[in-house]
């Protein structure tokens, strides 16, 4: 044994290995130790440098996709609450929609034997009887100062298509018509009643000039429609309840027209107990009658009285309304003219409005 502590069968070394050629002959060279080899972690922490930058890659990528996909469905649902038939807000409202005929009551075109009217579509803001100009004015004078009409709501004073002077233009709602303070026509005498007036409405009962009471009219002049009829038509009640056997009527030997201007005159003469319905001063049809139920209810435009509701609301336009207190004959019927020709007949009206 070394005296010095050493390890057995070393000789010169002490117990500290003094230094490299002290250490032990069974342990490798500390050049030859594996300790770590660097250039293996430089490559591994490039790796995961680039592994992290692949992952935050994929985050951003994934954020702005996510950031893309939102847009897509805020702005989807946005178009989906877009009116329908392309038209924005500001390209202004759509069509109205679609208005009854006739009132919950019925039709006056019902009493002579037929159903009620059928629907017609409102005018359109952009249809030649709802000009851009047409405005609600407090009243529609009467030429002789006298008999002013008050219009409803729904009724409007402009320009029509076809036609010169002013119209009234209704469209069909209940709130569109024009109508007196009181009775303008004595119905227990003679009196004629005229208009130049243009349908609009394909279907349904119309009314352009009636009076009467609060249940029921004495007088109509207008268009009758049920079924396959479909006619201008001076129609009269003879009784209260107007019921079949007391109304009598005078039609047009032609249909009634849509889109075109027509005089319409309804006659009374009642020394002759007679009714005579002219059309563009050209008589259609005269029969006699016993007489017209009397009432006091104020003159109408645009809407007749008809079992205490009103009912065939005029889709269309009028104007040259005139009423007089006796029987025009036929040849001053016919000095009343056409398309918008008006004239007085030579007989000054009791009452006239939109004169042209």
């Amino acid at each position: 044994m070394n005296d010095g502590g050493g390890i057995p069968g070393q000789d010169g070394m002490n117990a500290g290995w003094g230094g490299p050629q002290q250490r032990p002959a069974y342990l490798p060279p500390v050049s030859n130790v594996p300790v770590g080899n660097s250039t293996d972690w430089e490559a591994l922490a490039l790796r995961n440098q680039q592994e992290d930058q692949r992952r935050l890659r994929l985050k951003i990528g994934g954020g702005v996709i996510g950031v893309l996909l939102v847009g897509g469905m805020v702005a989807g649902a946005l178009a989906l609450q877009q009116p329908r038939g392309g038209r924005t807000a500001a390209s202004g409202p759509s069509r109205p929609a679609v208005a009854a005929s006739s009132s919950a009551g019925g039709s006056a075109s019902g009493a002579a034997g037929g159903p009620a009217a059928g629907a017609s579509p409102l005018a359109d803001p952009g249809s030649p009887t709802a000009s851009p100009t047409a405005s609600r004015p407090a009243e529609v004078a009467d030429s002789s100062g006298r008999h002013p009409l008050s219009p409803g709501p729904g009724a409007v004073v402009g320009p029509t298509d076809g036609y010169s002077g002013q119209t009234l233009v209704l469209n069909s709602s209940p709130d569109a018509y024009a109508e007196s303070s009181s009775a303008l026509v004595d119905t227990g005498k003679s009196f004629t009643v005229s208009a130049m007036v243009r349908n609009n409405a394909p279907t349904g009962g119309r009314s352009v000039i009636s009076q009467g009471s609060d249940s029921y009219y004495s007088f109509d002049l207008g268009r009758d429609y049920w079924a396959n009829h479909n006619q201008w038509v001076f129609k009269v009640q003879t009784a209260a309840g107007a019921q079949d056997n007391t109304t009598y009527q005078a039609f047009s030997k032609t249909p009634a027209t849509t889109g075109q201007w027509t005089r319409l005159t309804g006659v009374y003469d009642a020394s002759a107990k007679k009714i005579s319905l002219y059309v563009d001063g050209q008589l259609a049809q005269s029969i006699a009658v016993k007489g017209i139920w009397h009432t006091s209810g104020p003159l109408q435009v645009g809407r007749v009285r008809y079992k205490s509701a009103w009912c065939d609301d005029w889709d269309g336009a009028i104007s040259d309304v005139q009423v007089w207190g006796q029987a025009l004959p036929a040849a001053r019927i016919a000095q009343l003219g056409s398309g918008g020709a008006g004239g007085s007949g030579g007989v000054p009206p009791t009452a006239g409005w939109l004169l042209p």
